[in-house]
Order: structure tokens, then sequence, then C-alpha cells
């Protein structure tokens, strides 16, 4: 696997007067901090715990944690946002197979460990959907996954997502199988239940963190305390921002999110459908309300102007005229570029971000990357390693975001002004009938995508809404490769036998 000449973030450097004025606060040893309570933060840290380490977290509290209420549940699947012919072109095709692999059985641990904790979830599904303009592209991508991980996905055609999704605004769809919807909260508070049973200790941060990472231990001080561990995981983007940015600059996009009452819809379907492309939009249903979360150009500070963009872009696919927009607000999520940043930067800290809001797959990825890291060698988070970098920031990054936004929206325009209808109807050549009128270019598209799938209807219906023993062949196949371990000083693997393959340490 090629290495990546990305530069690290660099942490900030605490000052000798800061190491002098120590002795007033308490000192709190431990051989794990976490820093940041998300999902990532608490899955690893009661992983850990049960392995034996002790463990502190620091939980973000006061003013500057406070996130604004997120309308979409979150969801457990498998995958990236970013697409799969852009991994493989980023770090080629094993690695990016390996990544999708480790990604689906992240998924399956989740939704198991979630289903343990007595955790309510479903509904079931998660699509990814394109208009026409994208819908070829959208084929490709699904041919692609078909390629490198085989069953985990169904395409979907446009008569098949009208009867699911109750309209005919897009031509194309990929379903991954399974997938769970689960409220973030409920999971939160399973989760910390959970690590403070396994012997987590807990502590809340209100003000700012000054942090000394560089050496073999690392301190992290307080207003009253100084935590000293040699191990360190900062995980979600309250942590990533209340390190600052000489710790790790924290990309961000505009979104708004909101809710709408269909009082008279009647869609069967009610997994997440997010839009193909790191521009678009996101929903699902519960019952009659559409929670609905668009991106913007730029960001929105009123709830009037979320309100108005929230209805401009529900237009486009239901029926939402100008009723009342329940919660809209606008936020920046983290964009770190469409893959999770998780890297390790100085020696023995580790930094875990998931993308956009609700990614909850994509935080298991990262607790279990992190945790097989310090507690078994694993050394394939270093798959990630390419993407540390994150996404761009300042004034550069918003002037790309805005350019990507708008050149989307635009082509999505310009395909639907070349696929307006013909006027007037044709003439027959012996002009004594009119021929009909020409279908237009979208009709076309999707006829021959749906006419291209490989599953009817029933069957669609039946891959998003099942199970279908996905998760159990990847992981057999899985168990067949030799897995990538760091060489252990003794020069045996984790199984005790000797290992003359394994790779250098990634440094």
């Amino acid at each position: 696997m090629s290495q990546s000449s990305a530069p690290r973030p660099q942490a900030h450097d605490a000052m000798g007067s800061e190491r002098a004025s120590s002795g007033a606060k308490r000192i709190i040893d431990c051989d794990v901090c976490v820093v940041g309570g998300d999902v990532a933060g608490l899955v690893l840290a009661g992983d850990l715990a049960r392995r034996g380490r002790d463990v502190v977290l620091l939980a973000m509290a006061g003013p500057s944690a406070a996130v604004p209420s997120w309308s979409l549940d979150g969801v457990i699947a498998a995958g990236f946002p970013l697409s799969t012919r852009e991994l493989v072109a980023r770090i080629g095709r094993d690695d990016a197979q390996e990544l999708l692999i480790l990604s689906a059985q992240a998924a399956e641990a989740g939704l198991s460990l979630t289903e343990r904790l007595g955790v309510d979830i479903g509904p079931r599904g998660r699509l990814t959907v394109a208009r026409a303009h994208a819908a070829e592209d959208l084929h490709r991508e699904q041919e692609l996954r078909q390629d490198l991980v085989p069953d985990t996905t169904v395409f979907v055609g446009a008569e098949d997502l009208a009867a699911l999704l109750g309209t005919d605004a897009f031509a194309a769809g990929i379903g991954v199988v399974p997938a769970e919807r689960v409220r973030t909260t409920s999971l939160v508070a399973a989760l910390e239940e959970a690590a403070r049973t396994a012997g987590v200790r807990f502590f809340s941060v209100e003000s700012a963190l000054s942090v000394d990472l560089k050496g073999v231990r690392k301190y992290l001080d307080t207003s009253n305390q100084r935590v000293r561990a040699f191990q360190v995981a900062v995980c979600g983007a309250a942590a990533f921002a209340r390190l600052g940015s000489g710790v790790a600059r924290l990309p961000r996009a505009p979104w708004v999110s909101g809710g709408f009452r269909l009082p008279n819809s009647n869609v069967p379907y009610g997994g997440l459908v997010e839009e193909f492309g790191l521009s678009g939009l996101a929903y699902h249903f519960d019952g009659d309300r559409l929670a609905l979360a668009a991106q913007c150009a730029l960001p929105v500070m009123t709830r009037v102007g979320a309100a108005r963009v929230l209805r401009r872009q529900g237009a486009e696919v239901y029926p939402v005229g100008t009723g009342l927009v329940e919660g809209a607000r606008g936020r920046n999520v983290p964009d770190p570029g469409g893959m999770p940043l998780l890297y390790e930067g100085e020696r023995g800290v580790w930094y875990a971000l998931a993308p956009g809001a609700g990614s909850l797959g994509l935080e298991f990825l990262a607790a279990r990357l992190i945790v097989g890291a310090i507690a078994e060698r694993d050394d394939r988070i270093a798959l990630l390693q390419p993407f540390a970098t994150g996404g761009l920031t300042g004034w550069t990054g918003r002037a790309a975001r805005f350019a990507s936004f708008w050149h989307v929206r635009l082509a999505a325009r310009l395909h639907l002004d070349k696929a307006a209808p013909v006027s007037a109807p044709a003439q027959a050549a012996d002009g004594s009938q009119p021929l009909p009128t020409p279908a237009t270019a979208g009709a076309l598209v999707r006829r021959s995508l749906a006419s291209a799938a490989s599953a009817s209807r029933h069957a669609a219906r039946a891959a998003l809404h099942a199970a279908s023993g996905w998760a159990t062949a990847l992981a057999e196949r899985a168990a067949l490769e030799r897995t990538r371990r760091r060489r252990r000083p003794d020069g045996l693997d984790p199984h005790g036998e000797p290992d003359e393959e394994a790779p250098p340490q990634r440094r």
C-alpha cells in the first residue's frame, strides 16, 4: 500500500508556565484518554476498558460544544460519501476494496452492538439516488461496487424508485443491504451507560484544553485538572474545535435542516434517502412527516432563510408548497472531503472525525480501527492516512465549496432545459397524420435505466427491506486473507505464530 506524504497536523505545546502551575491541579493518570463523547469516542472508550485499559473520557460541555439539533436520524450502514471511482483513483483498487470490506464489517458490528444495548432501530434502508443527469454515473458506481464487494448493494430503476419513494424525481438508485436508522441521542445515551459500566472515568470539560501531545506521556490541562496518558484519541467535531486549529483544522460545509407535514403522503419507504454526489440533499419519512436536510452554497444565518431554502429544495421532490417548516435551522457540518478524517498524528495520538451528520457506520469504523491499532497492533488505520489532511479550510475552502455546489446545481438545470418537450408536434412524411410528440430526454433515460435494472419491483423491495447474508459472506472472505498487522517485537503474529511477511510499521 502506498504511503501518503501529507503533512501531519501538529499539536499545541504546553508552555513552561503551565507545567509549573500544574501542581495546584488534580492529577489524573490513565492509559488512554479519549477526548469527545460522540459515538466513536464512546465505543472505543468502552471497548478499551473492557480489554483492561484504564480509560478516561473528557466529555465536551459548555456553549462552545452546543450543536443545533439535526432533524434527520443517524444511519448505520456501510460505504463512504466519496464515490467508489474516486476512492479507487486516490488509493488504488486493492486498498479501496479493503476499506469497503472494513466498512461493511464495522456496520455489521455496530448494528449488533446497538441491538444488544436495546436501542430502537429502524426503519430499515439507505438509498443513494440520482436525477436523470447523474443516473449514468450512479449506474457505473453500482457496477464498480459490485465488482469490489459483491452482494452489498442493489441497483434500483426509475419505476421501482417511484413505487418506493412516491416521486418520479429520481432516475436511478443504489440500495445498501442491510442498513438501519437509529436515533443518535438514544444511541449515545446507551453507549455512555455501557462505557461507565465497563469502568471508563468521565470528566466534563467546559473550557479550552491546553495539550502537550509530543512525548511518550501526553498531557491535557483544563482549568482545574491535568490528565496524563500514554495514548490519546480525539473524536468528533466538538473535540476538534476545543483543541483549536493548532491541532487540526476543521473544514465545514453549510447545511439546513427541518421538517414538513405532508398529510396526504403515502411513502412506503422509511429509510434514509441521499442524493448522489457530495452536494445534494438527504431525507427520510416518519409517517406523514418529511425530515429534510440540504446543502447550501453559503451559510444560512436565520430560520426564515433556512425555511426558504428547504421549501425550494423540497419542492423539487415532493409537493411541500408554502407550508410551515418545523425546526428550520442552518448549521455547519464537518466536511473532510467525503472521507472520514481518521489517522495517527504524533505517535500515540489518534484523530477521528466522520463527514456530514449521522454517519454512524463511519463512527463505528473509526472506533474499530483505533481500538485495533492500540490493543492489537493492527496497522489498517493507515489505509485512511492519504485523507489525513481533510478538506480545504478558510476562504479557499469556502470558494471551492461554493463553486462545487453551483457546478452540480447548474449541471442539473442545464439537463432539465435540454430535456424540455418539443412545443410543436412533428409531421408525418405524407402530411396526413402528425407524429406523436417525442419523449423528453429525461423520460428516455429513466426508461432505459429501468429496463436495464436486474431486479423487478418486488425483488428490489425485498432486497432493500431484508438482510441477504452479505455480511457473513464478507466475513468469510476476509477470514481467508491475511490481515495486515504490525510486526511484534518478538516476531510473532497476534496468534503466536512466526510472522515473516508482516509489513513494517507505517511511520
